[in-house]
């Protein structure tokens, strides 16, 4: 079972790491491909699969699938929300590790 300090490192990271690609992206369609590929690489095994965003452009959202979840992030203003990625994803895996218990 992975220690509480090792979710701390990840979402730390993580963050770190949405930060870059949120900076590096021209648009949202290009980063949610990129969060993608990053969060289903790294976390998509304890998931079951992938770690899905997907941009909307109608509602200016970006929704996250995993886990049978689903979670919108609305970037109306200056798209900050999708700093609550890695707090979202730490909590997604606590679950689905107690549901693999």
């Amino acid at each position: 079972m992975a220690a509480e300090n090792d979710y701390d490192a990840d979402e730390k990271k993580d963050l770190m790491i949405v930060r870059e690609l949120m900076h590096k992206s021209s648009d949202y369609k290009e980063l949610a491909g990129k969060l993608t590929e990053y969060f289903s690489k790294k976390y998509g095994s304890e998931f079951g699969g992938n770690v899905l965003f997907e941009y909307d452009l109608t509602d200016n959202s970006m929704t996250m699938t995993c886990y049978d979840q689903e979670r919108v992030f609305d970037l109306c203003t200056t798209g900050e929300e999708l700093l609550e990625i890695p707090g979202q994803l730490r909590m997604l895996r606590k679950s689905a590790l107690r549901g693999k218990k």
